[in-house]
């Protein structure tokens, strides 16, 4: 990560924070949806563009056991370092913004509001992109002509290649998927009788004109690859990774398969 990115992610947080009162025993309250304001008098750069990533840390975690029959044991883990995520996402998107054309650039923004987490839909009111306080008004004052907003999305587990078959969840946002039922499944190595560990994505990459905050264009992806397993950790795949290889491979998801959605969504 280059310098200037992660000053600039250092201060974000902020704009959030600075938004959200606090209750007596230290929690955020969640504040009331905004009304969507524009701003007609910003000049706009067709060549620059705002990313706003709000995947947040937690990542989705699902278990099916022998024991569990035909349902799934849900869970979450929380990545490490805080921000990680999104600091990937960003990243990707920075980087494919930067190689589309000459001139082009891209202005980067996220949030530790946990509220901006959920429902994507809940950002939008009457139609209009609709983001609390300050962070709203630097993405609307920054100048670029167009806003890709970054998201978690619920997708079936089909749609993911790579899954295994018969997943009674939905998939929302990053996540893993460790299999350990009795089929007739093949692990990474080839060898019947292994556990399936495969890491996930299921994210929504939306389009929004800053001139009117109106959404433009969206495009949900669910996107997952298999991890090794060994016959010394098929007793507990998940134990064997460390906290870093776990996010290294929700990264390379991120990274491998943000910028194919750019293409086809915003870039010629």
């Amino acid at each position: 990560m280059n310098r200037r990115l992660l000053c600039l992610l250092a201060l974000l947080p902020a704009l959030a924070w600075a938004q959200n009162p606090k209750t007596q025993d230290g929690r955020a309250e969640a504040a009331a949806a905004p009304a969507a304001v524009t701003d007609a008098k910003t000049a706009r750069d067709p060549n620059r563009v705002a990313v706003l990533s709000l995947l947040g840390d937690n990542v989705q975690l699902i278990s099916l056991t022998p024991a569990r029959g035909g349902s799934a044991q849900a869970g979450e883990w929380a990545s490490t370092p805080a921000g990680s995520l999104d600091n990937a996402v960003l990243q990707a998107l920075s980087t494919a913004v930067a190689a589309s054309a000459a001139g082009r650039e891209a202005k980067l923004y996220t949030s530790s509001t946990r509220s901006l987490f959920g429902d994507p839909a809940a950002l939008f009111v009457d139609g209009k992109l609709s983001l609390p306080g300050k962070l709203g008004e630097a993405v609307r004052q920054s100048g670029a002509a167009q806003l890709l907003l970054v998201t978690r999305s619920r997708q079936e587990p089909a749609l993911a290649a790579g899954l295994p078959a018969r997943i009674p969840a939905i998939l929302e946002g990053p996540g893993f998927v460790l299999d350990q039922r009795p089929t007739e499944q093949i692990g990474f190595d080839g060898e019947p009788g292994l556990p399936v560990l495969a890491s996930f994505a299921s994210i929504r990459v939306a389009l929004v004109d800053l001139a009117d905050l109106r959404l433009k264009r969206e495009q949900s992806l669910a996107v997952a690859a298999r991890l090794p397993v060994t016959r010394e950790s098929a007793r507990n795949p998940w134990a064997s990774l460390s906290a870093e290889q776990r996010l290294q491979a929700l990264q390379a998801l991120i990274e491998a398969e943000l910028p194919r959605a750019l293409r086809s969504l915003w870039l010629p």
